[in-house]
């Protein structure tokens, strides 16, 4: 994974440099689309963590309606 990152980043770093024709410095053009990586992976982990946290939720409301239920009986 953390290969193909690199050459995500290598390739986005290339294609930019490229199309700034030497306008920016090619470090700078780097460390702005590892900057836009590290965003994208953080929003996609918080998503994540998200999606987690709603299961685990209704997985707590299932069991406290399994559990009241039972209590009625």
């Amino acid at each position: 994974m953390a290969s193909d990152s690199r050459q995500l980043s290598a390739g986005m770093t290339a294609t930019l440099s490229a199309e700034l024709e030497g306008r920016v410095a090619r470090d700078f053009v780097a460390d702005i689309v590892q900057a836009v990586l590290d965003e994208s992976r953080q929003a996609a982990q918080d998503r994540a963590v998200e999606s987690m946290m709603l299961e685990a939720r209704l997985r707590l409301e299932r069991f406290i309606r399994a559990r009241s239920s039972r209590q009625r009986e």
